[in-house]
């Protein structure tokens, strides 16, 4: 096991994983349309409609990711302006989609630290916070979807279980692991910058729900939003454990082994990741593009230098 980990932390290994996870994953969807010919249409079928909601729904992300950001730093003393967070967070998302290893984060604390002298722990503090109200409101929903789906005898026993087992853990982590331990005590309840950040992680949730949403709805329209949220919940807890590029493969094999709680079929779930992903690289792209006209990189790149 310790030498597994050794071996994830080499950055020659980490990368031929990428490649060999994204190959993997490119194989299988170019195996799914080749034996699924009639994908291809229906992909190209998308209604203008359903493209524009969408794109809603993906800017919904980035806005909901710049309040996050904002509130994260008015909660460690620094005033950045909302636009600036917007510019940044449009910025970095295209980073971490296209740049190694998912390196979006890297970029946000490499440009606050150089444009406005924001330390690199205080970062990763505001951060791990943002995250944790992003696991716990996922988590719930995939243990809520357990319950619901366990057979009424075992469902009280499964919620009780699953409490004492986040109680359980939260204070396992608390004891062993100092850095959680430092945050967990800075971490001040009566702050409402905290709550920010907390409906920021919930409006985000609710917006890549959304997207999934009219996605799945052009393959199969008999899945409901319910069913959505639940598939949602699992592609976005993919990305805790993911190493490539918007979580491809990764979030793929999360949402097949979740099947069970969201039910929605296999095929389904392929063929609507299919669609996600080339959208979503279109609408990076095209935010890319905007951003260039607007002279965004220009800007950034100029305060970083400042």
């Amino acid at each position: 096991m310790n030498r597994a980990l050794t071996l994830l932390k080499d950055r020659r290994v980490r990368a031929a994983l990428v490649i060999v996870i994204v190959g993997a994953t490119l194989a299988i969807f170019g195996y799914y349309l080749a034996t699924h010919p009639d994908i291809v249409p229906l992909i190209l079928s998308i209604h203008p409609a359903a493209l524009a909601l969408m794109a809603l729904a993906y800017i919904g992300t980035i806005v909901a990711n710049a309040v996050v950001l904002g509130a994260s730093l008015r909660m460690i003393g620094k005033q950045v302006s909302f636009g600036e967070n917007l510019s940044l967070t449009g910025y970095s998302s295209v980073v971490n989609f296209f740049g190694p290893l998912q390196s979006g984060p890297g970029f946000r604390a490499a440009y606050l630290k150089a444009r406005h002298g924001l330390g690199i722990g205080k970062f990763f503090y505001a951060t791990a916070v943002f995250y944790g109200f992003f696991a716990l409101i996922n988590t719930f929903i995939i243990v809520i979807a357990m319950i619901v789906r366990a057979p009424n005898n075992l469902a009280p026993l499964l919620a009780i279980g699953f409490a004492l087992a986040i109680v359980a853990s939260l204070l396992l982590v608390y004891r062993l692991v100092p850095r959680a331990r430092r945050i967990m005590q800075a971490v001040r309840f009566s702050d409402p910058n905290l709550w920010f950040i907390a409906l920021g992680a919930f409006s985000l949730s609710l917006c890549t729900a959304a997207a999934y949403y009219v996605e799945i709805l052009h393959v199969d329209t008999s899945v409901n939003f319910v069913q959505t949220i639940v598939y949602a919940a699992a592609a976005n807890l993919a990305l805790f454990v993911s190493l490539t590029p918007g979580a491809i493969g990764f979030r793929e094999s999360f949402l097949l082994l979740t099947q069970q709680l969201h039910g929605i079929p296999s095929d389904v779930v392929l063929a609507a990741s299919i669609i996600d992903r080339a959208f979503y690289v279109v609408f990076l792209l095209a935010m890319f593009l905007l951003l260039l006209a607007f002279g965004v990189r220009t800007k950034l790149d100029a305060s970083k230098r400042t």
